[in-house]
């Protein structure tokens, strides 16, 4: 399959019991930490993606993580105050800004997950920063269920559950909304930290389960469409740049989060539904 049309279709059920975008065992608890990390989005027809892929193929390699030519599904779980304090900070383009959730990767769609983790995705102005640590699915629970982690236990481990920890005391945070995704991901054949995602079937749900199956989800962007994001340190390549920009795309500020909050919850902001 020589298109990015054909690598992004979710065809395939089975895939490796892998752990996507990270190469950490499930068992280690120290966060990766992206400096300087910048992102870039477009929304993309469906007949678009073999352009792409003619004109940026051969400077691209799959993400061994993902091995699978079908790619691999992530399932968000996203943590707000009860007046949104972290939606609104989106909305209002707060220079300064942070997401929790929890991040489960499954290898289909209502497959049991293959790896979960509470992240910190950080903003600052359009520097993004990323923290994350592995956690078990007993300690997802009790995050999602808002029970208490002791002190002396995984908070006194990972400075990323501490910090979780402190937040949500801090905002009273709860779960609040799933985006529910499938993602093929790229990275550069020239450029170590260049990474590509492409996200078809972007659905989201207010129900905050791990165990929340496909069909309570809804659409949020035009069905075919999809997300692609490009990741990169500090500086892009000026060849990627220039096939981009040869691309004619627009790019896009989109955020899954809060178009999945207001598709589920119409009272806040207006529907600001993709379209």
């Amino acid at each position: 399959m020589s298109t990015f049309e054909n690598r992004v279709n979710p065809s395939h059920p089975q895939l490796p019991d892998a752990v996507p975008e990270q190469s950490d065992s499930s068992t280690e608890v120290a966060a990766r930490v992206y400096t300087n990390r910048y992102e870039i989005k477009y929304l993309v027809a469906p007949e678009r993606l073999p352009e792409i892929d003619a004109v940026l193929g051969e400077a691209l390699r799959r993400d061994v993580n993902g091995v699978h030519e079908g790619g691999y599904y992530v399932h968000s779980i996203y943590f707000d105050s009860p007046d949104y304090r972290y939606y609104r900070e989106k909305i209002e383009g707060e220079l300064v800004r942070v997401k929790p959730r929890l991040r489960i990767y499954r290898t289909s769609l209502d497959g049991p997950p293959t790896g979960i983790f509470l992240e910190l995705k950080g903003r600052y102005d359009r520097i993004v920063h990323k923290r994350r640590v592995s956690i078990d699915r007993l300690l997802a629970e009790r995050l999602l269920y808002q029970t208490p982690v002791h002190p002396n236990g995984w908070a006194a481990e990972s400075p990323v559950l501490s910090e979780f920890q402190y937040l949500s005391h801090r905002f009273q945070l709860r779960p609040c909304v799933s985006v529910l995704y499938h993602r093929t991901a790229y990275f550069g054949a020239y450029w170590p930290d260049l990474r590509m995602t492409f996200d078809r079937i972007v659905l989201c749900s207010p129900a905050t389960s791990l165990n929340a199956a496909s069909e309570d989800f809804a659409q949020i962007i035009p069905c075919g469409q999809t997300v692609m994001e490009v990741k990169y340190n500090d500086k892009l390549s000026r060849f990627i740049l220039s096939q981009l920009h040869s691309l004619g795309l627009q790019q896009r500020n989109f955020s899954k989060y809060a178009t999945s909050l207001e598709r589920c919850f119409r009272g806040l902001g207006g529907d600001r539904t993709v379209h």
